[in-house]
Parts: structure tokens; C-alpha cells; sequence
């Protein structure tokens, strides 16, 4: 069996006890075919452990406006995978109120500084072995392109992808995720069919993307900001291969035995 058929998804079992019992694992849906021809990347929480980061960040913003109770978990919820105007609806609509003038501009310019110091990698390996092996990728990611560009050089990326290989939330303005145009457009770039391409994924934002693109889509969830509960159960709702660590990412994008 496939490594990527082994990949496992996590069922949360209700529990009396303070302490919940660990969660079982199921075999979820393979790849439909082997080693996609071109791997299309989300940056946040998948090339980069840069979730956790941007959530205390917002949540810092937002109580100095006056949001008290705000937790990063509120933040991840409502923002993760979403575009600023989608994100910005998603705040309206649960707290009533807009968020605050400029929040994810300034955010953006804040976040960057904060990259520079404390950014992990967490698939820059994993790149790096596609690479070496002929796999054509490209980074399809929702956010500004001068962080992706920090991103990318903290992994050790860069030179992998280039100015003509990385797409952002400048490029389809007003049409992100959960929108399939920035999917489509990078295939399109690369000269791939949809058919042809495997989007790894964090957020359910992007797997919505993904499905409305017609692309399979694998999702990666080691980053530090995937590990709640409420979160793995949205992601197993898609009935996609979750994998955990680099090295299950790796062979699932292989498709190895």
C-alpha cells in the first residue's frame, strides 16, 4: 500500500475525563495517480512554521483595540487561509463590529521584522528533494509577496522558485482563497492542466480552493498553529490525505510503496 494511502487522519472521541484518550487513525483516499507533474505550495503553516507567529500577532493588535477575550485560536479560525476581505467578513459576522482600520496592513508590516527573527522552516527539505528530482513546484501562497519573499529565504527556497514561480494575493486581487484563481493561474503559468497538479495545503480555505480548481490536493499539518482538535476535524471533513511530518509529505508527493 502506498505511503500516501497510509497517510491518517485524526477522529476526535468525546471523553469524561479531563483528559481526552488519543485520537484513532484511519487510512483516508490516495492520490488518484502517481507523482503529480507539478506541485503547487501554500506558504503559511506549510514551506514555513509562520501561523503561530501571525496569530499572537493579531490577537496582540486586536486587544489594543479593544477586542478583549480575543484568543489566538479566535484568530486562526476566523483568518488562517483567508483573504483580507474574507477574513475581514468572517470577524464581522462573529463579533458584530469591523475590524480595525488598516488591521492587516499593519499586520503585514509588522509580521515581517518578526519573520526575519524567529521564522522555522518546516518543508524546505522537502522542496529541495523535489527539486532534485525533476518535480516542478511552484508557491501559490494568499499572502503579500514581500513576506513570501522573506519566507522563501528563511527556508533556503528561493533560488528553487524564483520571481516567476511564486503567486500571491497581488495576482488575482480581489479573488483569493477561497477562490480557485490563484491555483489556476500558476498551472496555467507552469503549462499544467489542473488534472496534472497535487496543491498541498493547512487550511480549509485553500482545500476549498483546491477542489474548485479540479486539483487533488494533499494536506500538511505539522505547523504548530494545526494541532487543536477543531482543527484537525475540519481538515479530515475533506476526505484528503493528511500528512504530519516532512518526511510523510515527501512520500505521499511520491506516491512511493
Amino acid at each position: 500500500m502506498a505511503t500516501c494511502t497510509r497517510a491518517v487522519l485524526f477522529i476526535v472521541a468525546a471523553a469524561a475525563a479531563l483528559v481526552a484518550p488519543p485520537p484513532q487513525k484511519t487510512p483516508l483516499t490516495p492520490l488518484a495517480s502517481r507523482a503529480k507533474k507539478l506541485v503547487i505550495w501554500d506558504c503559511d503553516g506549510v514551506l514555513v512554521d509562520s501561523e503561530a507567529l501571525l496569530k499572537q500577532a493579531e490577537v496582540d493588535a486586536l486587544v489594543d483595540a479593544g477586542f478583549e477575550g480575543v484568543t489566538t485560536d479566535d484568530c486562526n479560525r476566523l483568518f488562517s487561509g483567508f483573504a483580507p476581505e474574507a477574513g475581514a467578513a468572517n470577524f464581522l459576522e462573529e463579533y458584530g463590529k469591523p475590524l480595525p482600520d488598516g488591521y492587516f496592513e499593519a499586520q503585514i508590516a509588522n509580521s515581517l521584522q518578526l519573520f526575519r527573527d524567529k521564522l522555522v522552516t518546516l518543508n524546505g527539505d522537502t522542496v529541495l528533494a523535489l527539486d532534485a528530482a525533476g518535480r516542478k513546484q511552484v508557491v501559490a501562497s494568499g499572502s503579500p509577496r514581500d513576506r513570501v519573499d522573506v519566507c522563501l529565504t528563511k527556508a533556503g527556497i528561493d533560488g528553487v522558485f524564483g520571481e516567476d514561480r511564486v503567486f500571491t494575493r497581488e495576482d488575482v486581487p480581489g479573488r483569493g482563497k477561497p477562490e480557485p484563481d490563484i491555483f489556476l493561474k500558476a498551472a496555467k503559468h507552469c503549462g499544467f492542466e489542473p488534472k496534472d497538479c497535487v496543491v498541498v495545503e493547512d487550511s480549509t480555505s485553500g482545500m476549498r480552493a483546491a477542489a474548485a480548481a479540479d486539483m487533488e490536493c494533499v494536506a500538511y499539518l505539522g505547523g504548530g498553529h494545526a494541532q487543536k482538535d477543531w482543527y484537525l476535524e475540519k481538515i479530515a471533513a475533506f476526505g484528503i490525505p493528511i500528512t504530519y511530518s516532512a518526511a510523510e509529505l515527501l512520500a505521499c508527493l511520491n506516491d512511493e510503496d
